[in-house]
């Protein structure tokens, strides 16, 4: 009687763990938002909505790594610029549109992706900087 009562917070405890590791990032729950996944769909709609295009590259079998955006994107206000102002993917490092850009970009933390509508890349850096860089630099963006 003992073991089954062990067995369970065992139970428990793999099933917790089995959670954390999917790591995603859900733009809808966390920004009110929907996101698209095809960097290259995102482009063309970019020019015909005369948007630019924000993507978030990240593999999420690796811990953390939605943390980073959400974090980079955490305060209202720029949450409310990314939603006026851009079309947003997610996507991972695997997109072809991704890696002839990455470079010189690790790819152990989230990185971000400034497209024009022209489907010129702008800037791209780690996402893995906060919410008070996050906001400044997503400022920095609308205001031009």
């Amino acid at each position: 009687m003992t073991s089954r009562f062990l067995l369970s917070p065992f139970l428990f405890l793999v099933l917790l763990l089995a959670q954390v590791q999917a790591d995603e990032f859900d733009s809808q729950a966390f920004m009110g938002m929907n996101s698209g996944n095809s960097v290259g769909a995102a482009i063309k709609r970019g020019e015909k909505d005369n948007k630019r295009v924000l993507v978030f590259a990240y593999d999420e079998k690796k811990n953390g790594q939605a943390f980073h955006i959400k974090g980079m994107l955490e305060l209202e206000e720029t949450k409310k610029l990314v939603r006026e102002h851009f079309i947003l993917v997610i996507t991972d490092f695997k997109d072809r549109n991704i890696r002839d850009v990455i470079g010189s970009e690790g790819m152990d933390r989230p990185v971000y992706f400034l497209f024009n509508t022209d489907g010129s890349l702008v800037q791209k850096g780690t996402a893995a900087m906060g919410a008070g860089a996050g906001a400044k630099l997503v400022k920095e963006w609308t205001s031009k």
